[in-house]
């Protein structure tokens, strides 16, 4: 009975475990499928992050940085305001093209073994930018400055800073339905054993599925920063850092989705009986209702006819005799 015990206790923890594991990687299938590989959700996604002010901010940073590396005394007068510059143009039609580039190489970066370099073109803003450079500069030779020092691009991220996960980015969207599988049968499975106590069966996958929830929402605050730090270029870390935590977002929500949608069920499960009962008061006032009302006799006199019945009577015959 022991060793019956142990291994009954052994599956248990198997089957609640690998099917954990399978709700969520069923989970982040679904996200790679909706967003990575949604060309039409990566855009709009990518866009905004590499748009946003800190994104911009941080570009402008390195595109000073670069043009003017040889010159301190030019940095240090006209830093400040060069960044500005930058980023007030980049946030600009100017640069609409540039920021859709970036956007397509990102999404060849993450979807494809080809990968290449993701960098952002300024040669439609070197000129723009050259030209406020030479006007603040005030004659002072200390800070001369041209277009030709002016970076024509930024590397973003090159290509080999990151893990190349595209063949498991791919794999993710024709395994996924088989991590459902696994996991709704592992549940039920682990169900089924503990039938004899079938409520406290469901009560802990339930806590399981909730704690996979937890570390999906845990994903989004945790993961920006260590991907930001494979970065070697410190100004461009909050590029990285923003759209790691646009696109974790919409999985966030799924988690958050999937926690609350566990939570109201397992509350609904603990009334079950209250609810059960209050069905059955509902069910037996609606027959109570809808049941024809019963007929009273009448209370009027029978009426009395003086009517007689009628005799029925019968022909004779009379015969003729001869």
């Amino acid at each position: 009975m022991k060793n019956t015990s142990w291994i009954k206790k052994t599956i248990s923890v198997l089957l609640v475990l690998v099917a954990s594991i399978a709700l969520f990687f069923a989970q982040s299938s679904y996200w790679v499928n909706h967003t990575v590989f949604n060309q039409q959700n990566f855009t709009s996604i990518a866009t905004s992050a590499v748009t946003a002010p800190t994104s911009l901010d941080a570009i402008s940073s390195q595109v000073v940085d670069r043009a003017l590396q040889d010159r301190p005394v030019a940095q240090r007068v006209l830093g400040d305001r060069a960044e500005k510059l930058v980023a007030s143009l980049l946030g600009s039609d100017f640069s609409t093209q540039a920021i859709n580039k970036v956007v397509g190489a990102t999404y060849k970066y993450i979807t494809t073994p080809d990968r290449q370099d993701i960098k952002i073109e300024l040669a439609p803003i070197t000129g723009p930018i050259s030209t406020v450079l030479n006007l603040a500069q005030q004659g002072d030779s200390n800070v001369a400055q041209s277009v030709e020092s002016i970076p024509d691009e930024i590397v973003l991220v090159e290509s080999d800073s990151f893990v190349d996960l595209s063949g498991v980015v791919s794999m993710m969207l024709w395994v996924g339905p088989l991590f459902w599988l696994i996991a709704l049968a592992g549940f039920a499975i682990y169900i089924y054993i503990h039938r004899d106590k079938y409520a406290k069966a469901v009560y802990i996958v339930g806590t399981s599925i909730i704690i996979v929830a937890i570390l999906g929402i845990l994903a989004r605050p945790v993961l920006p920063a260590p991907i930001s730090s494979m970065i070697p270029v410190s100004n461009l870390r909050p590029v990285v850092a923003n759209v790691s935590d646009a696109f974790l977002a919409p999985f966030q929500a799924q988690m958050i989705t999937m926690l609350i949608v566990t939570a109201i069920a397992l509350l609904i499960f603990s009334q079950r009986n209250l609810i059960a009962r209050w069905v059955q008061k509902l069910g037996a006032m609606v027959a109570r209702e809808s049941a024809p009302a019963p007929v009273k006799p009448s209370t009027k006199p029978a009426v009395k006819t003086d009517a007689k019945p009628v005799a029925k009577t019968t022909a004779t015959k009379t015969t003729k005799k001869k």
